[in-house]
């Protein structure tokens, strides 16, 4: 884009997802911390007062990642969450997009995870209110499996947060009892008939 011609915010957006995911390789090799804004700026392919465009500071591009994964996990859901079937159905595929998206990342969210702790109380805070978005749109599903006669009556935040609990032990864990997916598929076998009436 020659200089002068400003992008429009859906350009911006397109631009700074590009950068990010060209320097991917770059965090999982060095790690976060070891990688500097020059060596981030020359795996993009740009020069370094070019990314402090759309990125400011390395914590902006750590904070733009799990915004970034959030905003395409909470949107996915958004779609399942509007398809005419039983709200215990809609979970169980809004959680196989969960998994998928937690599987291609998998190596990436174990180096960022950690690092998230290190970022300043507000950016801290941006990061829970996008998972509050995704974690109230579960909450209502519950709510709606509820009035269905599907599930019986329960704390439905309470419920939300487990459920978004058990994706750890499932892509993270040590010690596994199946592939992902057929933890997965027992994970919610277990949460959902806990939950039917």
């Amino acid at each position: 884009m020659p200089k002068g011609i400003p992008l429009t915010e859906e350009e911006q957006a397109k631009r700074r997802h590009e950068i990010f995911h060209q320097v991917v390789g770059v965090f999982l090799k060095k790690g976060f911390q070891e990688t500097s804004m020059r060596e981030i700026a020359e795996a993009a392919g740009l020069g370094k007062s070019t990314l402090y465009d759309y990125f400011k500071t390395k914590d902006d591009i750590l904070l733009y990642f799990f915004e970034d994964q959030i905003s395409d996990l909470t949107e996915a859901a958004k779609k399942i969450a509007l398809q005419n079937i039983p709200a215990n159905e809609r979970l169980q595929q809004i959680m196989k997009v969960h998994l998928d998206l937690l599987q291609a990342n998998k190596s990436l969210y174990m180096k960022l995870m950690l690092e998230a702790q290190r970022l300043k109380l507000d950016s801290q805070k941006q990061i829970q209110m996008n998972r509050h978005e995704y974690q109230d749109l579960l909450r209502g599903l519950i709510e709606e499996g509820i009035r269905e006669g599907v599930f019986r009556k329960v704390d439905s935040l309470l419920a939300a947060r487990m459920l978004l609990n058990t994706m750890t032990p499932v892509v993270f864990t040590s010690r596994p009892t199946g592939s992902p997916q057929e933890m997965l598929d027992e994970t919610m076998d277990i949460f959902l008939k806990g939950l039917q009436a």
